[in-house]
């Protein structure tokens, strides 16, 4: 039978393995989800089995919400999908994502992580042996018992484990009795009830889960903002939302709250709590969604590493049609490296940044406001500090 995967370039390479021996016939990858998806499955592949490995990049398309379209165009084909290991921190997400398929009747939903020891065993079985319904619910109780007997798995050990707890709460860290300004809203605040005609989205994005830098840029340019008496406010995942809240001890603020001067939302507010700001900022991370694609001003957060440089590659040749909109901006990244590559991204027409660590994401430090003035030079201009004249035997250069 002919197969196709979709996964990521990471994780090609354990398919290659997986399929060196299977009597299947290997069609090709699909490492990014288009809104061509369909048609190039259905018209150019089409496969006898389709395999999805959940965190395949997606741009405009989501394959949950269109396998009715793909099995209406290729209603023999049988699909495979990977969700990944599951905890207790995705098991209602996989609960979920299993009734959602189930009623196309698709039961080849699996909880396992394609890094995982035996997965090309596992693999092998599956391809031979579809999931049926009794199966899948025997699975996924097999799964929640190893889970749940992973720690008096662990203790039996000879190793005693050190059970000591690390707290990383503000209070502890910072050794003192501090409150932070916090404000929650349980309805938008009476100064910003009045729309502003203009309205500005900065939305800043990765191309890997592995980046790091969103938030920490989304915040530093809030501040810069809010230094130059804009109205700005911060959108961030509900993830990342949570655990900002709980590292300040707030329990819970649906609504919103301010934070140090700045007005944080959860994501989802964004388009009813917006039109109340100049400058929305949308922590967008790896996921995604359309306010990247309908933001005025487009932030992704890169690296040069090498083992990241041909996600980055793939994507500035992609055909999106705003890619040489983008600014790109590198965190972090040493100077000679960044001097190296940049060469290339601005031959190619491509605007690339190089960012510094700040003492704090409440103080951006002068470098970095000298880069976000430069992005947003477009909607306000950033007043630069005076740099003072050096001085040489008493003589000022």
């Amino acid at each position: 039978m002919n197969i196709v995967i979709a996964t990521e370039k990471k994780n090609i390479r354990i398919f290659d393995e997986c399929m060196k021996n299977a009597s299947h016939n290997l069609l090709g990858y699909e490492t990014a989800l288009s809104s061509n998806f369909i048609k190039r499955i259905a018209e150019y592949y089409n496969p006898h089995i389709l395999v999805v490995v959940r965190g395949v990049k997606s741009k405009n398309f989501d394959f949950l919400s269109s396998v009715g379209e793909l099995l209406r165009a290729c209603p023999k084909m049988r699909i495979i999908y990977f969700f990944g290991r599951l905890d207790k921190n995705n098991e209602r997400d996989y609960l979920n994502t299993v009734g959602l398929l189930a009623q196309y009747g698709i039961y080849d939903i699996l909880p396992y992580d394609v890094y995982e020891r035996g997965f090309r065993n596992k693999f092998a079985e599956l391809l031979a042996t579809p999931l049926t319904k009794e199966s899948l619910q025997e699975l996924i109780d097999k799964r929640q018992e190893e889970e749940q007997n992973t720690p008096v798995f662990m203790q039996t050990f000879e190793k005693i484990i050190d059970t000591t707890p690390v707290d990383l709460e503000k209070m502890s860290v910072e050794n003192t009795d501090y409150q932070a300004e916090v404000i929650t809203y349980d309805e938008p605040p009476e100064q910003i009830i009045e729309p502003f005609n203009e309205h500005i989205t900065i939305a800043i994005e990765t191309l890997s889960e592995r980046q790091t830098g969103c938030t920490l840029t989304a915040f530093e340019i809030a501040v810069t903002l809010l230094q130059h008496k804009q109205t700005v406010a911060v959108f961030l995942d509900e993830s990342t939302y949570n655990g900002y809240l709980k590292y300040h001890g707030i329990n819970e603020a649906p609504q919103g709250c301010e934070i140090n001067d700045i007005i944080i939302y959860p994501l989802h507010l964004y388009q009813k709590m917006k039109v109340h700001f100049r400058f929305s900022i949308c922590d967008c991370g790896y996921t995604e969604i359309d306010y990247f694609d309908n933001a005025e001003i487009k932030i992704c957060i890169c690296s040069f590493d090498e083992w990241n440089i041909s996600i980055l590659a793939d994507y500035l040749n992609s055909e999106l049609p705003y890619i040489k909109d983008i600014n790109y901006v590198f965190f972090p990244v040493s100077q000679k490296n960044f001097v190296k590559f940049s060469k290339q991204m601005i031959k190619g027409h491509c605007k690339c940044f190089r960012v510094k660590n700040s003492p704090d994401y409440t103080m951006p430090c002068d470098w970095n406001k000298g880069i976000y003035n430069e992005i947003l030079s477009k909607y306000v201009k950033i007043e630069q500090p005076k740099k003072r004249p050096k001085k040489l035997f008493g003589f000022t250069l």
